[in-house]
């Protein structure tokens, strides 16, 4: 499992990353810059929201410390490659989602 998780997924990850990229064009990024809106939904979702309701989730259910830490660490530091690569499967817009995991991931 050691080569396949620190040089086999990093790599397959990364060259998704790259795929999705070449499919969108400098317009795709402008437009998500011109209407900000479902960014900044987008962003306030994924940066308040989301610890929020894991908070209360957390709160509610009866778990063992190390996974409630876990919950509220996962919620805290949302998006990534998946979130992209899922948004692409859905028929989404992937210059928002690419945007917000590059934002977001600073």
């Amino acid at each position: 499992m050691g080569v396949v998780a620190e040089v086999f997924l990093p790599v397959a990850l990364a060259f998704i990353m790259f795929a999705l990229g070449l499919g969108l064009t400098f317009d795709d990024f402008a437009r998500v810059a011109k209407q900000p809106r479902d960014f900044l939904v987008g962003a306030v979702s994924q940066l308040i929201l989301l610890p929020i309701v894991a908070f209360i989730l957390v709160s509610i259910w009866p778990l063992n410390p190390e996974i409630a830490l876990g919950v509220m660490i996962i919620a805290a530091a949302p998006g990534g490659v998946t979130s992209n690569i899922l948004t692409a499967f859905a028929r989404g817009d992937v210059a928002l989602s690419i945007s917000l995991t590059a934002v977001i991931s600073l």
